[in-house]
């Protein structure tokens, strides 16, 4: 099936998270460098990685790898998002529906990057701490949270998009 080609405009907004998203990135990378020479040949890792021991350790140059795949994701998804008619849609892709439809999974995908470039900044601040003594709480409280943020950012963006369908479907009933 070939949906339409449209150019969804970027607000403000839109533009914002985007440079955000590649900041958070950027910072990430800039953090390691910064305390790279102060911190143990072995420190804590945060995501699941060949070379890390039994014991959640690996060598400080593993740091690099989150801002670096992260930023690949991110890097994927922007340039995903120029093109929406290649996403599945819940519901059939028209005239009336093509631009809100769009809409929303452009910026699902944004907000989904935004939220990709806030882990990675979260694994490299609590590997830092943790490299230079500091105790954190970060799989006490994160591990949890960011599965179903990831989980949830979808399903909030689906019922907005299955909402818009039923309001429009009912005020077409009405006229």
């Amino acid at each position: 099936m070939s949906r339409p080609k449209i150019k969804i405009r970027k607000n403000n907004i839109d533009k914002g998270i985007e440079a955000l998203t590649f900041a958070l990135i950027l910072i990430s990378a800039i953090l390691i460098g910064v305390y790279y020479n102060q911190l143990p040949e072995k420190l804590p890792i945060y995501f699941n990685w060949p070379s890390k021991d039994n014991d959640g350790l690996g060598t400080k140059d593993l740091l690099w790898i989150s801002p670096i795949v992260f930023g690949i994701i991110d890097i994927v998804l922007y340039k995903l998002n120029q093109y929406p008619w290649l996403f599945n849609y819940p519901s059939e892709i028209s005239n009336k529906n093509i631009e809100y439809n769009y809409k929303m999974s452009t910026q699902m995908l944004r907000n989904l990057g935004l939220f990709i470039s806030i882990m990675c900044l979260l694994i490299t601040i609590a590997s830092i701490l943790n490299g230079l003594g500091n105790d954190t709480d970060y799989n006490k409280y994160l591990y949890p949270f960011l599965p179903i943020l990831f989980i949830a950012l979808p399903i909030i963006y689906l019922i907005k998009i299955l909402m818009h369908k039923k309001i429009k479907y009912n005020k077409e009933e009405l006229n």
